[in-house]
């Protein structure tokens, strides 16, 4: 079971934008697999949006994986905002330790 981390910002609406940051859910290293996150965003203008979405399947690279991701906060304050990244890299059972490394 592993989980990644993810951070950035929504886009521009209604004047500002929100940073968000958090964990997606633990899920086993298996080929294709995906991970669900949800959270809140950060306080600007005066309110916060929620949101909910789930990442696409692993993309493999270098004995690591990662996943996109992208979604659109709930409404708050008569509007929403779009998100979309990508998670940080995840070394799993496909990561071969380096020979010198204890």
């Amino acid at each position: 079971m592993h989980s990644h981390y993810y951070a950035g910002k929504t886009s521009y609406d209604d004047g500002h934008w929100h940073s968000y940051q958090g964990v997606t859910s633990k899920d086993p290293d298996t080929p294709g697999h995906i991970h669900h996150m949800a959270g809140n965003t950060s306080c600007d203008d005066g309110h916060t949006h929620g949101y909910r979405s789930t990442t696409g399947p692993a993309i493999y690279s270098d004995g690591k994986h990662y996943h996109m991701y992208c979604g659109e906060t709930q409404v708050e304050d008569q509007h929403t905002h779009s998100y979309d990244g990508k998670t940080s890299y995840h070394y799993g059972m496909y990561y071969e330790k380096c020979p010198c490394e204890d």
